[in-house]
């Protein structure tokens, strides 16, 4: 018997290749390739056919790509069948094929010292999300850091710029650790319908079970076939799928979201000492990171939330936070969901977060103060001084030096140093 050539193309990457043998309408997907320490490489395999003498699905299962006992074997059972293809060579080409571009990795490309300085840094969503790298936002529950997350997503679906946030139109998949599609969903909604958006909207979604890296095959796949830019990841402490604290945990999350090549946020949470979980591998690899805190009201439908940089790749930290504030407008059958920029956080309760010197300057801002003024004035939200005499003094000291504040000729009628804020000083909130 006859049996047809079958030439073959391959395509695909990053794990996931299909093979297609036109002249014979055999097609094949290979994915959750992994390579054992002794390099037997093993991955999944689905061979389908558009044959008249055996169309629809063949066979799909494990097979060790390195193993030529492997091979014969499932040729052997393809070719029950269909005995009109010439299954040893289809299969050889499959391994051969998938062997060689999972091994070669990504290409060596040559650094030639000509970059074009004047492009700068490409943002997603600047000042927060820089293209295809990753962003981290962490912080205690219930400071409003997944409301956060999807009003991005919104933002980024739409390509809208929105409360100073420049935003470049993209693709979305929420990554799901937390709650449900109609959760997710209804929230999408209410920050829509704040934004006065219609029609549908493009972000996709995925509810997740097991670790990121577990489950990375299927991630990338829709990656790939759904064109997406951004990942949302909520949350990491689910995502990684073990011991925060163990290095390797941090490393193979990372790892997993570097291998998607998109732009991601990934939401995350603090310990009970109020530091982010995990090593401090999460820290090294994130590229841009923002410490979330909030300043909420008792009765109040609204809570404000800030954004406190505390990690920058390529460009400086900012100086200020990154407020917002988030208002419940319908009580028990809520309708949306308002976001709207702060500029200035001075008097609210995410003031107490600000370095010290920003903190003395604001309070200054509000009149002349004595060494004893400034001690009363600064305080955390429960009252507590957070800063002793001889810091303050230090803090003044060099601010002074500096030109950012000013010794005052006049005293309190106590005979104290009044301090201020040089009159040419302008306001430096807005960014």
């Amino acid at each position: 018997m006859n049996q047809e050539e079958p030439d073959f193309l391959l395509s695909g990457g990053e794990g996931i290749y299909y093979l297609s043998w036109d002249k014979i309408n055999i097609n094949a997907k290979v994915d959750r390739i992994r390579e054992a320490h002794d390099y037997e490489v093993r991955a999944e395999v689905l061979l389908e056919s558009q044959r008249p003498t055996s169309s629809g699905h063949l066979v799909g299962g494990r097979i060790i790509l390195t193993s030529p006992t492997s091979r014969k074997t499932l040729a052997r059972s393809l070719k029950e069948r269909d005995q009109e293809v010439d299954w040893d060579k289809v299969i050889e080409q499959l391994c051969i094929a998938v062997l060689q571009e999972f091994r070669a990795g990504s290409p060596v490309v040559q650094l030639d010292g000509q970059s074009d300085l004047s492009v700068g840094i490409p943002w997603l969503i600047k000042p927060i999300i820089q293209v295809r790298e990753p962003t981290l936002i962490f912080g205690p529950g219930g400071t409003g850091k997944s409301w956060l997350g999807q009003y991005l997503a919104v933002l980024a679906d739409q390509g809208m710029s929105h409360n100073g946030l420049e935003v470049e139109p993209s693709t979305v998949l929420y990554l799901d650790f937390e709650t449900t599609a109609q959760e997710i969903g209804r929230r999408v909604t209410q920050i829509r319908a704040s934004l006065g958006l219609e029609g549908k909207s493009r972000i996709w979604y995925k509810p997740m079970t097991r670790s990121l890296e577990k489950e990375i095959e299927e991630v990338r796949g829709t990656v790939l076939s759904k064109a997406i830019d951004l990942v949302v990841v909520d949350s990491v402490g689910s995502a990684c799928g073990g011991e925060p604290e163990n290095a390797d945990v941090g490393l193979n999350y990372f790892g997993s979201l570097r291998s998607l090549k998109v732009s991601s946020i990934s939401i995350d949470h603090t310990n009970k000492e109020g530091v982010l979980f995990g090593s401090v591998y999460k820290r090294n690899a994130a590229r841009q990171m923002f410490e979330c805190k909030k300043d909420e009201q008792p009765n109040d439908a609204k809570i404000m939330l800030g954004l406190f940089h505390r990690k920058a790749n390529n460009t400086a930290l900012l100086r200020e936070p990154i407020a917002f504030e988030i208002g419940f407008v319908g009580g028990d059958t809520l309708k949306q969901v308002d976001i709207t920029r702060r500029y200035d956080v001075r008097g609210t309760g995410l003031e107490s977060n600000l370095p010290v010197l920003d903190r003395i300057t604001n309070a200054l801002r509000r009149g002349a103060l004595t060494v004893d003024g400034l001690l009363d004035e600064l305080f955390d939200p429960t009252g507590e001084k957070t800063i002793s005499e001889s810091h303050l003094r230090k803090e003044l000291s060099m601010a002074t030096q500096r030109g950012r504040i000013s010794k005052l000729r006049e005293r309190n009628p106590d005979g104290k140093q009044l301090y201020g804020i040089p009159a040419r000083e302008e306001d430096e909130w807005r960014i």
